[in-house]
């Protein structure tokens, strides 16, 4: 279950570094300071959509770990802009 959060939670830093490293070149920052806000900023979502889940009910299940990730990959793909 913890690897399975973990990989997950790689993937969500992932889908974050595009936006963060554009952002982040445009006020100055460096490579290195961009993926490091991008990791944080991705476990910070997890942790937060983890904790919630959590305090519903006192545990963690893998039906709360599916709806924790499909809820962070949701707004992920509204936060990206539609190309045509």
């Amino acid at each position: 279950m913890w690897l399975d959060i973990a990989r997950r939670t790689f993937a969500v830093i992932i889908l974050k570094v595009t936006g963060i490293f554009v952002g982040g070149s445009v006020i100055g920052l460096e490579v290195a300071q961009a993926l490091a806000m991008a990791a944080f900023a991705g476990i910070i979502d997890v942790a937060q959509e983890l904790s919630r889940s959590y305090l519903a009910d006192g545990q963690i299940d893998i039906e709360d770990i599916n709806r924790t990730f499909g809820k962070i990959a949701e707004k992920e793909n509204k936060d990206k802009p539609k190309g045509k």
